[in-house]
């Protein structure tokens, strides 16, 4: 199959050979020809082990090599042989580095290599027409329509590209200068005949004759002679638009699912399964089947992606499992695909998504070491921002958004307006203003000004600042048709009634009132009520309990309502009504099912139903855990260490263990705190279940051994099952062992990052059992060490050393 855009097909020598050329290039060159390269690749490869070849014949050969196997498919080993020519300087082999390029859909790599080659004159026209076809491909069509009316005007008998410049002007909806085009061309050549054919039936798809315009790209199609890979996609997509528009893409996705079959070597794969993935997304029910077929068969380019277009679906549709799957499985298998940035884009939105923000950071970090554009580091950066944002780190997401900001001119405008508001959530006023004054200077016009003015009123309400009022007020003078108007006067009201101030609370109120509100800003009044209340102190949990029931009443159907369920919900369960919070929690989570809050509701629900007694509780308990465990969410596991806790209340340390050992086992691992809590309560289980069966504190012992053990666990865990591991071995009476658990409590614990709580326990626990074996010395051994170390027990160990010294008289 000929080249895209021109029938571009030449053989080149890289200098004149002034002696006889070798039988194997002219027959490698004869095999090429006859449209044989891998006959051709395998004389020149044997030609070249030759070590007698001059420099002319070797460069020759290799050019001759790098254009077999660019017709052989081989295109990573034709770009490694062509290399060296390449970066020699000869324009030829420049040129065919493009070609290659351009083949493999890398356009753009190529387009800068056509571009430098646009003015010599014996590679010119073969380089302007290769940058028109990038420019076609990259979306480019004006820059495309630039060079073909120019290489057109210096070639105006070259039928062929006059007639992918009308195809150009039907992409830019010049229909008009298409038509002329095409009544002025006339063909020479069947390929000719054809690129005329498919643009007569563009013109007529974008003139809403799509029937008549299927039946020309089907003629097309019917006999590929004489057709490129360009005209080949071009016709393949023309049919796949008319037949969407004749029967709906469910009937059309198959035109570019055998495309992607028969062609998996086009230079245009990659826009192909990217159309494919739009019509997928436009249909009720898309099949994943043929991206599952070839994700799992070669050649490895569309394998990669079949599996990146696959990920896409998963994550469209919402199946998290298998979308997290899919896209490890490319970050494995492709580790130096060009999608790769792409990829851990896609992973760190899905844990975004999930809350998994510790590992949305080490995605971002892995997509911005992959990234290779100015724009995919702006939006990587602007993630990045996003998540250091969520987990309260804002100096770091202020300067994210600023990074973003100097990567992409697109995004500029809205990477600083989120710049200054990280900058706000630190109080940071000095740099906010330089981002105010940088949106001013550049988009005089943005309505984000305003919006920042407002928001720097309502943080500094929010932390007391005593500008606040002043801000609002310029806000006020500033914008007075700006929609938010209300708002800022109910902050203002807000402001004047926490000073004191009733007269000016009233003006503000009065103004809102006779300004006949809209339904959103009462309801905003109404909310900000709730938490302003919650805010008070000393709390007023009644208050902020009065206030939001009376909001639920009004606003029953609120986009707020989930906020106020949970602060109502919290409130209760702070004063100890675990009934009532139990049923707003539940509420909340039921009512709204798809928001961030619900679970979190769940989980609170069910820790509130723990609290109080009631028959039906445990089992409340248990269900509302096992709905947070199935959404797969942040909370899964900790919903699991509950459930285990719950049944180890009731009794049922076997399926409290069962529980910690899939807590233990979870993909992705649990956070490291809770796994030691996961270790620890498993080992406490196993001590319950000792005490029928002895061998199972053997089992808790291994279980304390272990988590003691963790290279990074904390003082607190790791003295926690060094005591407890004690306490097991006491049980069964083996002493001396229990007595040496509770002193690696003491030497280990360090001068920083010490607890106290299991040190004590572990020092006086031992020196009790020292007492009790009349082993003096060694108790006093333990309170001297005890009494040594600084701590709130210390003096109290110094004591009972004084006093048992006194008792036994020992003074040593």
């Amino acid at each position: 199959m000929k080249r895209v855009l021109l029938l571009l097909t030449f053989s080149f020598m890289a200098a004149t050979v002034q002696a006889v050329e070798p039988a194997l290039l002219i027959e490698a060159r004869r095999a090429r020809a006859e449209s044989i390269p891998q006959v051709a690749i395998q004389k020149l490869r044997t030609l070249l082990k030759a070590k007698d070849l001059s420099d002319d014949v070797r460069r020759a050969a290799s050019h001759e090599l790098a254009g077999a196997l660019l017709a052989g498919g081989e295109i990573e080993e034709a770009l490694w042989v062509i290399q060296p020519l390449a970066d020699s300087g000869k324009k030829t082999a420049r040129l065919l580095q493009a070609d290659i390029l351009a083949h493999a859909g890398r356009w753009l790599e190529a387009l800068p290599i056509y571009l430098e080659l646009t003015d010599p004159a014996d590679v010119a026209a073969m380089a302007q027409v290769g940058s028109a076809e990038c420019f076609q491909a990259l979306g480019q069509t004006a820059q495309a329509i630039e060079v073909l009316v120019k290489f057109t005007a210096a070639h105006p008998d070259n039928t062929g590209a006059r007639l992918r410049l009308a195809g150009l002007f039907v992409d830019a909806k010049n229909l008009a200068r298409a038509r002329a085009l095409l009544q002025a061309a006339t063909p020479r050549r069947p390929g000719d005949e054809k690129w005329k054919k498919y643009i007569e039936g563009r013109v007529l798809l974008a003139s809403d004759q799509a029937a008549p315009a299927l039946v020309l790209f089907e003629e097309v199609l019917h006999d590929l002679t004489e057709v490129s890979e360009s005209l080949l996609f071009g016709v393949t997509l023309g049919s796949l638009e008319a037949r969407s528009v004749l029967n709906g893409y469910e009937s059309a996705d198959g035109v570019l699912e055998k495309f992607i079959s028969r062609y998996p070597g086009s230079p245009y794969l990659a826009a192909a399964f990217r159309r494919l993935d739009e019509v997928y997304e436009q249909e009720e029910h898309p099949s994943e089947s043929e991206l599952k077929k070839n994700a799992l068969k070669g050649p490895l380019r569309r394998a990669a992606l079949a599996q990146y277009y696959l990920a896409r679906m998963y994550l469209r549709v919402n199946k998290p499992e298998k979308s997290a799957n899919a896209l490890e499985i490319f970050v494995q298998s492709y580790p130096t695909h060009p999608l790769l940035p792409m990829v851990h884009l896609m992973q760190a939105d899905d844990f975004l998504k999930r809350g998994a923000l510790p590992d949305a950071v080490q995605a971002l970090e892995a997509a911005m070491r992959e990234a290779k554009g100015d724009e995919e580091r702006a939006a990587i950066e602007l993630r990045t921002a996003l998540v250091h944002y969520r987990q309260g780190e804002g100096l770091l997401a202020a300067n994210s958004f600023h990074r973003a900001a100097q990567w992409s001119r697109k995004l500029r405008a809205n990477a600083i307006f989120d710049a200054a508001l990280a900058d706000l959530s630190l109080r940071n006023y000095e740099r906010f203003t330089e981002d105010y004054h940088a949106l001013n200077t550049e988009y005089p016009g943005s309505p984000l000004l305003s919006s920042l003015v407002l928001e720097e009123g309502f943080t500094q309400a929010r932390f007391g600042d005593p500008r606040a009022s002043d801000t609002l007020d310029l806000f006020l003078h500033h914008f007075p048709n700006h929609p938010r108007q209300n708002e800022a006067r109910l902050a203002l009201a807000e402001l004047a009634l926490q000073d004191g101030d009733r007269s000016s609370t009233a003006q503000y109120l009065q103004v809102v009132n006779a300004s006949a509100p809209d339904a959103e800003s009462t309801e905003r009044a109404a909310y900000l009520a709730v938490f302003a209340a919650d805010a008070e102190s000393p709390p007023a949990p009644a208050k902020v309990i009065g206030l939001a029931n009376k909001f639920i009443e009004h606003f029953p159907h609120s986009a707020f309502l989930p906020e106020v369920r949970m602060k109502l919900g919290q409130i209760y369960f702070g004063t100890g009504d675990h009934a009532n919070a139990e049923t707003q929690f539940t509420l909340l989570a039921r009512e709204s099912p798809a928001t961030t809050y619900a679970e979190t509701a769940l989980f609170l629900a069910g820790q509130a139903a723990t609290r109080w007694i009631d028959a039906g509780a445990v089992d409340r308990a248990l269900g509302l855990f096992d709905e947070v465990v199935k959404r797969d969410g942040a909370l899964k596991l900790y919903a699991r260490q509950q459930q285990a806790i719950v049944q180890s209340k009731l009794g049922k340390e076997s399926e409290a263990v069962t529980i910690y050992d899939a807590i233990l086992t979870a993909q992705p691992p649990p956070d490291p705190d809770l796994r030691y809590a996961a270790l620890c309560g498993k080992g406490d289980n196993l001590v319950l279940l000792g005490r029928a069966v002895p061998a199972q504190l053997d089992a808790a012992i291994d279980v304390y051994d272990f988590l003691a053990a963790l290279p990074e666990v904390t003082p607190v865990w790791r003295n926690q099952a060094l005591y407890k591991k004690g306490r097991t071995l006491e049980l069964l009476k083996r002493q001396p062992e229990a007595l040496t658990a509770y002193y690696d409590v003491l030497e280990k614990s360090a001068a920083e990052g010490r607890e106290f709580f299991w040190y004590y326990k572990a020092g006086f626990d031992a020196a009790a059992l020292f007492e009790k074996q009349e082993d003096w010395k060694s108790a006093i051994g333990i309170y001297r060490k005890m009494a040594t170390l600084a701590g709130p027990r210390a003096a109290e160990a110094k004591a009972r050393l004084n006093q048992l010294r006194l008792d036994r008289f020992i003074w040593d």
